[in-house]
């Protein structure tokens, strides 16, 4: 039986040219930094995952990634193996937090070695898709004015998406003209969604602020609202559930299933946004969709990452039951369609699942050389010491 031999840590990045820089009320991103796991097993197969806290925390991955490679080198290529050896390996502090996402790096590079080795796409391995083409939405609408958002979501429409997602959080005067722009430009029948990001703003709304905000967006047809308040307000995200006659989604920021779990007990949410590379692979991603299929809430994944990110929570919401849309980012990423086998295609406002043996990644030699940079990445307006806007 082949075993893994080498694992390699890859942070890499790409610096944004001054037309590229992007924000949000949360923060300003100034370029892509992405941390790539490589398996080589022993014979000579390789494959390719994601860490996706490499954009966010780049500096503090290599330690975490050497012992856990300490770990899995010498193990067979099975990701449920791979998976709970890394957890038993950290008792105190491996079923949450950062190391969740190192996890998630070694086993969607695990699903990519060994779907490419026995010639079959990933969504094989975890039992076979449910569908074939994927529901999606274009998600974007950030730092523009509405004139701006108008073009950009008449861009997604000219595309083929069906669903589209924009950012608010600017005021509540300046968020309905994002919305009506926005609505406007997709017509009445498409699916608009509007993320709040309220766990990344310097001063959050609570509860009241979101119901009077609401009330401004209403008559423009919200499918779903996204992150309206703080990640661990529970109460509040039943209370707005209960009062609001749309969908409430969140979850992106989610790595145990404890405070999953709360919300679910609670009735909180509609639509579960789990990321694969936040709760440490597709395994424990298909595992929180069951759960919360129990409760009649939907996967709609978190897909904020590169090339074997977006691969794998596509898989997962494939596979699921209860899976209802895939993100599909629209700022600059190079690491995000340069590692694609196979590049997306879409059919009807979905995307078509590749049948590309593993995860359909391949790192090209040319973007081995696009070495980190410090400067390249978010800066959020939360943070202690944050640079000005």
């Amino acid at each position: 039986m082949n075993v893994i031999e080498r694992a390699e840590l890859l942070v890499l990045s790409y610096q944004y040219k001054d037309d590229e820089i992007w924000g949000w009320p949360g923060g300003t991103y100034r370029g892509w930094t992405t941390a790539f796991v490589r398996l080589t097993d022993t014979s000579g197969g390789q494959g390719l995952g994601e860490i996706g806290d490499g954009l966010n925390t780049p500096k503090l991955i290599p330690a975490i990634f050497d012992r856990a490679a300490s770990q899995v080198e010498g193990l067979p290529v099975c990701p449920r193996t791979v998976v709970d050896a890394l957890a038993r390996s950290a008792p105190g502090w491996g079923e949450a937090g950062l190391f969740q996402s190192v996890i998630a790096g070694f086993e969607l590079a695990v699903v990519d070695l060994l779907g490419t080795r026995v010639g079959v796409p990933a969504h094989a391995l975890f039992g076979g898709a449910q569908r074939k083409v994927m529901p999606a939405y274009a998600s974007g609408g950030l730092s523009q004015s509405a004139d701006a958002i108008h073009e950009e979501v008449l861009g997604y429409v000219a595309r083929g998406f069906d669903a589209v997602k924009i950012r608010i959080g600017f005021g509540p005067s300046e968020d309905e003209d994002r919305v009506a722009a926005a609505r406007s430009a997709l017509g009445e029948e498409r699916r608009l969604m509007v993320d709040l990001g309220a766990s990344y703003l310097p001063s959050p709304p609570d509860h009241r602020d979101v119901v009077d905000l609401y009330e401004r967006l209403h008559p423009y047809g919200i499918y779903w609202l996204e992150d309206p308040l703080p990640r661990r307000d529970v109460s509040g995200y039943v209370r707005l559930r209960d009062e609001l006659p749309t969908r409430i989604a969140a979850g992106e920021n989610e790595r145990g299933e404890d405070l999953i779990r709360r919300w679910l007990d609670a009735g909180a949410i509609d639509i579960l946004q789990t990321d694969a590379l936040y709760v440490g692979g597709v395994l424990r991603q298909l595992e929180l969709a069951d759960l919360a299929a129990h409760w009649g809430v939907r996967l709609a994944p978190h897909t904020w990452c590169s090339g074997p990110g977006l691969m794998a929570n596509l898989t997962a919401a494939a596979v699921a039951p209860n899976g209802v849309f895939v993100e599909v980012p629209q700022p600059p990423n190079p690491f995000r369609e340069g590692p694609l086998r196979e590049q997306l295609r879409f059919d009807g406002g979905g995307v078509v699942l590749p049948e590309t043996p593993g995860l359909n990644v391949l790192l090209p030699e040319s973007m081995e050389q696009m070495r980190f940079d410090e400067s390249a990445g978010p800066v959020l307006f939360n943070a202690h010491k944050a640079v000005t806007r």
